[in-house]
C-alpha cells in the first residue's frame, strides 16, 4: 500500500473537513465528530474553551482554525483518499495546560522546544497496517529540522483497544524511539529526543 504523508496546509482544509465528515471515528457517530478543535495552538482557548456545542460548529471552526495556522499536524493519502489524521501541534500551551490535570507533563524552560502528538484517526479498514507509525515517523522527521528539542506523545499506559483510544499505544511509539518519559495513575508521557541536551 502505497502512502503519502502530507502536512496539513490551509488549502487543504475543505479535504480535512470531509475525512471527518465520512471516517468514523467515536461511537456515537455522527453528532459527537470532534474535527480534532481541541487541540490547537489559539489563544481562544482559553475564553472559549477547547469544545463547540454541536457538529457544524466544530467543522466550521475547524476550516477556521487549519486556514489561520492554529489547527497543525498530518494528513495520510493512500492515492487521491485521505486514510489518515495525525494531531501534531507546537506552541500548544493551552493544550498542555488542560491536560496538565491528567497526565505529568512537566513545564518546561522558555529555552525548550516541544511539539505534541494529540491523537489519530485512520480510516477503520486500514488500521494496523502501519499508518499511524508513518505519521509520528514524519512528524519527529519535520520536528528535527524544524529546530523542536523533544517530541512528546500524552497516552493511556494500558492502550484501549477501541475507537475511543485516538492517543495510540505505548508500543508504537517506543518502536519509534520514545521512551516512557513520566507516568501517573495510566498516563504516560512518552518522548523523543531529536538532538542531545546541554
Amino acid at each position: 500500500m502505497d502512502i503519502e504523508i502530507r502536512k496539513l496546509t490551509p488549502d487543504l482544509a475543505e479535504d480535512y473537513a470531509h475525512f471527518f465528515d465520512v471516517t468514523p471515528h467515536d461511537i456515537n457517530e455522527d453528532e459527537a465528530k470532534c474535527y480534532c478543535v481541541t487541540w490547537r495552538s489559539d489563544a481562544s482557548y482559553a475564553d472559549e474553551g477547547h469544545w463547540f456545542p454541536t457538529r457544524e460548529d466544530r467543522r466550521t471552526h475547524a476550516i477556521h482554525f487549519i486556514k489561520t495556522g492554529r489547527l497543525q499536524g498530518y494528513l495520510a493519502y493512500c492515492g487521491d483518499e485521505i486514510v489518515g489524521w495525525c494531531n501534531a501541534n507546537g506552541d500548544c500551551q493551552y493544550c498542555l495546560d488542560y491536560l496538565r490535570s491528567s497526565w505529568p507533563i512537566e513545564e518546561y524552560r522558555e529555552d525548550v522546544r516541544v511539539k505534541s502528538i494529540f491523537c489519530f484517526v485512520i480510516t477503520p479498514r486500514l488500521q494496523r497496517q502501519g499508518i499511524a507509525t508513518q505519521l509520528v515517523e514524519r512528524v519527529c522527521m519535520d520536528a528535527a529540522g524544524e529546530g523542536y528539542d523533544f517530541v512528546e506523545a500524552y497516552v493511556n499506559s494500558n492502550f484501549i483497544d477501541t475507537c475511543q483510544d485516538f492517543r495510540g499505544p505505548v508500543t508504537m511509539y517506543e518502536k519509534c524511539g520514545f521512551v516512557r518519559f513520566a507516568e501517573r495513575d495510566g498516563k504516560t508521557v512518552m518522548r523523543k529526543a531529536l538532538r542531545q541536551q546541554l
